[in-house]
């Protein structure tokens, strides 16, 4: 299973500012967390490019805001560190049941959603996610902490804190698949891209407050401020992990 993630991959060269790239992508060795978090739906609103995505809701004006920290160890582009802050929404859909969409997510580890916010800490990182795919990066120091029972990661820019994100430790058992199907803006069009993932020891809680978002002074942090999140009600701790990170699937009208 592990073994033949890769297999069949075929790359090719991309032209990126100041060289080239290689895609798909290889992640061999990932480490990561998340917290999802309750927020407004009419807030969240606010974070989309264009009202063809709906935010998914939980319960009546509540939807989710996504905060999910990698720390790449190994991979085709060399090892970088990222953090994405991102609104779970679906395009187009017929219906938009309360619930229903969020849970069919976390149940099948199949995430869709708006990258509003996605730091890393290279440039090769950094041009390659803004030149193919359109994500929203910028340059930024990320850093980890991994205690017995928790896992921190810290979020700055040139020195000033954006946030902190600390994660409890669920019990690794999991063996699966995983997807974060993503949405982002790149010339005019929206891109939807599906990255898939494999984990050997993925752990994941759905009680209440296992995720904890502590906000500085940057313009970044304001805007979460101004939308309000509540308390975690998903988490996941991912020790170890490989993802594969192909070019967009569909080019979508705004």
């Amino acid at each position: 299973m592990e073994g033949l993630f890769f297999a069949d991959v075929e790359q090719r060269e991309v032209q990126i500012t100041g060289g080239s790239c290689a895609v798909p992508i290889l992640y061999r060795e990932v480490f990561a967390v998340a917290g999802i978090f309750l927020a407004p739906t009419l807030k969240l609103r606010d974070l989309l490019p264009t009202s063809k995505l709906v935010p998914a809701e939980v319960m009546p004006g509540k939807g989710l805001l996504a905060v999910m920290a990698f720390d790449y160890r190994d991979t085709s582009l060399g090892p970088y560190r990222e953090l994405a802050i991102a609104v779970p929404a679906r395009y187009r859909p017929r219906v938009n049941p309360m619930l229903i969409p969020p849970l069919r997510m976390a149940a099948s580890l199949s995430f869709e959603a708006f990258v509003w916010q996605l730091p890393v800490t290279t440039e090769v990182a950094l041009h390659a996610g803004i030149d193919i795919w359109g994500y929203p990066k910028f340059m930024a120091e990320i850093g980890f902490e991994e205690g017995e029972e928790t896992v921190t990661c810290t979020l700055e820019e040139q020195g000033r804190h954006i946030l902190t994100l600390e994660v409890k430790k669920s019990l690794p058992r999991m063996k699966t698949y995983f997807d974060f199907n993503t949405y982002t803006v790149k010339d005019r069009e929206l891109l939807f891209t599906s990255i898939r993932g494999l984990s050997t020891s993925l752990g994941r809680s759905f009680l209440p407050g296992t995720a904890r978002m502590t906000l500085g002074e940057h313009e970044i942090s304001r805007k979460i401020r101004e939308i309000a999140p509540g308390k975690s009600i998903h988490s996941l701790y991912i020790p170890r992990a490989r993802m594969l990170l192909p070019e967009a699937e569909q080019r979508l009208p705004l």
